[in-house]
């Protein structure tokens, strides 16, 4: 999953920013406060270039003003000959933690009803310009 709100391909938007910030850039202060949502390829491997297995799409904000941590809701929408449906997840986002566990609360499709849990790592990270989770 790459993310990435530097260029006119940006996949994020921020769409909300505390009182007197603006909506251009990432506030300081561990953007606490800033709303951002996304449309992001999902790709197999590392390379963002490859061709897309499907599209996350969702949003997400930071919610601390001590340390980067954001609350995710976001889809795995996956439109292949492999796999057709949608996997949602939701939950918090320690971000500088190594591994994080988000919740997996339904899908659709190949995915009916999943349940459970996911494990997320930061597997690049560019600033406030570009992230890859794995």
């Amino acid at each position: 999953l790459y993310n990435g709100n530097n260029a006119e391909n940006a996949t994020s938007a921020i769409v909300a920013a505390p009182q007197g910030a603006n909506l251009t850039s990432l506030t300081d202060n561990n953007h606490f406060g800033d709303l951002v949502v996304f449309d992001d390829p999902i790709t197999l491997d590392n390379d963002m270039h490859s061709p897309p297995v499907g599209r996350a799409q969702g949003f997400y904000f930071y919610d601390m003003k001590n340390t980067f941590s954001a609350w995710l809701g976001f889809t795995f929408v996956l439109n292949s000959t492999e796999h057709r449906g949608t996997i949602t997840f939701a939950g918090a986002d320690p971000i500088l933690t190594k591994y994080r566990d988000i919740s997996v609360v339904g899908g659709t499709g190949d995915f009916l009803m999943a349940r459970g849990f996911a494990t997320i790592s930061t597997d690049a990270y560019e600033g406030d310009v570009y992230f890859r989770l794995r």
